[in-house]
């Protein structure tokens, strides 16, 4: 009897003991689970800043918040005590933008040739009812500096690759073998990304990565490719590379070099299945080609010493691609824009899509400029100068594909 109660009560003990145990054990997860999700929900910025469209006289930052909140930009002169500071803020029909974690932030009123600092502020908004609003944590960035467009600079160091399809890594290399750290400018030929269907993938294909480098004091411009036409948020597309006119296409004067950027579409028909009757790409591409005639004869464009064109699109297309009727959007492209780049003055256009580095010379495919596809597994370096751009060309391996030097002066 003795030994059944001692047992009954050493049973128990046991049983309280496991209790305790398992207690303290989901205590001290929770407390490790809580410490973590702490952790992780610091407040500050997620992704940028970058910069985007940057001219003589204006810029715009782009910057994600990891939480809600109410942002702003400060800017100064290079150097300048932080009393000369400006406040930008994004605003709408009167009311500042806030309880979002996109920001999209234009500075204006600067002046040409001139640096400057900037950084972020921001201030975490735990709620925002209609007569309260409870702020929490702030931040202040580190200072950032770039400068404007020097409207009487004399050629540039300018770094083109396409085709990276997500490979951040891949795209890292290319910017390494091409010396980016001597580049003034960067530029993406499209399909940087296989899809659009996830907020994420512009920063973790191509964006992160251009911040970690460059993007926050040098801007990058992108041409759409035709997988960036693809995916549910597809349509999203130009809110992370914001233009003041809300084109994806577009021109601008890079001190005495024109840059041309066209967005050729998808390279099937509008019809194709695929597509699902949502896409509208023949009179988009109309309409860029009756932008593009007015463009060339702009004072602009025919004053710049060097035009350089960038279209995801070869302006060409490559015996191996040409198969009766499949390719009808890419055909598209090039009746529209190609004569009206024949009668233009192009020094060179470089482009992407094939995957496989080539090159064109002047007038060997119906072309009166030699067209330059770059290749996914390669980039180009054109350093303009002197009258003259010098193209590189070179592979993941930092070999050397192309070298070339074209007389944009015997035009």
């Amino acid at each position: 009897m003795c030994k059944e109660k001692y047992r009954n009560i050493a049973e128990q003990n046991e049983r309280r003991g496991n209790r305790y145990m398992k207690k303290t054990l989901f205590t001290f997860l929770a407390a490790a689970f809580s410490l973590s999700l702490a952790a992780q929900e610091k407040f500050g910025l997620s992704h940028g800043p970058y910069l985007q469209e940057v001219t003589t006289d204006k810029a715009t930052v782009v910057f994600q918040t990891s939480g809600k909140a109410f942002s702003w930009v400060e800017v100064k002169p290079h150097g300048a005590p932080e009393e000369e500071c400006v406040r930008y803020y994004a605003s709408d029909h009167g009311l500042k933008m806030a309880y979002n974690t996109f920001n999209s932030i234009r500075l204006k009123k600067l002046e040409p040739a001139k640096a400057y600092d900037y950084r972020i502020l921001s201030k975490e908004m735990r709620s925002f009812q209609p007569y309260k609003v409870v702020f929490g944590d702030s931040i202040a960035t580190p200072w950032h500096t770039f400068s404007t467009i020097d409207p009487e600079g004399k050629g540039a160091s300018i770094f083109i690759t396409s085709d990276m399809h997500g490979d951040a890594a891949k795209l890292d290399t290319l910017l390494h073998w091409a010396d980016y750290k001597t580049c003034h400018a960067f530029f993406y030929a499209g399909d940087m990304m296989n899809y659009m269907d996830r907020p994420e993938l512009p920063f973790t294909s191509f964006i992160d990565i251009s911040v970690k480098r460059f993007a926050s004091s040098i801007p990058f411009e992108v041409v759409r490719g035709n997988h960036e036409t693809r995916g549910n948020l597809a349509r999203e597309f130009s809110r992370y590379f914001p233009k003041e006119d809300g084109k994806i296409y577009g021109a601008y004067r890079l001190g005495d070099i024109m840059v041309v950027m066209l967005d050729s579409g998808e390279d099937k028909a509008d019809s194709h299945p695929v597509y699902a009757g949502l896409t509208d790409f023949d009179a988009y591409r109309t309409e860029q080609a009756a932008w593009l005639e007015e463009l060339v004869q702009t004072k602009e464009y025919k004053t710049a010493r060097y035009r350089i064109v960038i279209s995801h699109f070869p302006m060409v297309m490559p015996s191996d691609n040409q198969k009766e009727g499949v390719w009808k959007g890419w055909e598209d492209a090039i009746r529209k824009f190609l004569p009206v780049l024949n009668r233009a003055g192009v020094d060179l256009l470089v482009s992407g899509h094939t995957h496989r580095y080539a090159y064109y010379e002047a007038g060997t495919e119906g072309n009166n400029f030699p067209v330059l596809i770059q290749g996914a597994y390669s980039a180009a370096r054109l350093d303009v100068k002197d009258g003259k751009i010098q193209v590189k060309v070179i592979d993941t391996a930092g070999q050397v594909l192309k070298e070339a030097v074209l007389d944009t002066d015997k035009r």
